[in-house]
This record gives structure tokens, C-alpha cells and sequence, in this order.
């Protein structure tokens, strides 16, 4: 086994600090980081290159902390220190729902029977 480092550097500043692959039938990963942004890394050609595509960047207006990636649909709701959760359509590229917290957002976890429930770490 080796370690691959992947070259592109998508995150401008600061740290990713949530990494996890999604639960659709591509082979995709998502990063979130201290910059406020979401990427998405699609593998290209099935040769271990990742590109990343930014989600979004600034929707969060302060790091994103957590995410997760719901099976239904193609949607990524992502967790925030500004007190947000926010459901982001990815086929679509759209906002589709903001929640704010009382508390920092620290990770978030779907319900795996039922998808309208979400579990938010504070």
C-alpha cells in the first residue's frame, strides 16, 4: 500500500477539517474547511487523480465544521462554527434550506431510515 497526496489545493486558508465520502453510486469524497467552503473531489478515469469542484464558498459565513452527504439525493448538508446547517443541492448548484442554531455546529448526521430527520453535534 502507498500514500497518494493529492496536487490540487482547492481550500485557500486554513485547515480542512472534515473529510468523508459520499454515499452515492460515483466515487466522490467532500472537504469542508476553516476558508468556509464545501468541494467536491470526483475521481477522474478511474485512475486514482482526484479534480475538485467547489459546492460552495461563503454561503457559511464562518468554518465549516461537518457534513454529510444524505442517500436519497445527491445533497450535501453541511454543518458550521457560525451556528448554520445548510442543505445544498449539488446536482442543482442551489441552496436549499438554512437552519440556524442557538450553538456552533460541529458535525451533523442523517437518519439512516428516516432522511427528513438530521442529528446536529453542537
Amino acid at each position: 500500500s502507498r500514500v497518494t497526496f493529492l496536487e490540487e489545493r482547492p481550500h485557500h486558508k486554513g485547515v480542512i477539517n472534515h473529510i468523508e465520502f459520499m454515499p452515492w453510486s460515483t466515487v466522490c469524497f467532500v472537504t469542508g474547511g476553516d476558508d468556509h467552503s464545501v468541494i467536491l473531489w470526483n475521481e477522474k478515469n478511474r485512475r486514482n487523480i482526484w479534480k475538485p469542484e467547489l459546492l460552495h464558498r461563503n454561503i457559511h459565513s464562518s468554518a465549516v465544521m461537518g457534513f454529510a452527504g444524505m442517500s436519497h439525493k445527491h445533497m450535501v448538508v453541511s454543518s458550521g462554527a457560525d451556528k448554520q446547517i445548510i442543505g445544498f443541492d449539488v446536482d442543482g448548484r442551489k441552496t436549499n434550506f438554512k437552519h440556524q442554531m442557538d450553538s456552533e455546529c460541529m458535525g451533523v448526521l442523517p437518519n439512516p431510515l428516516d432522511f427528513n430527520l438530521l442529528m446536529v453535534q453542537t
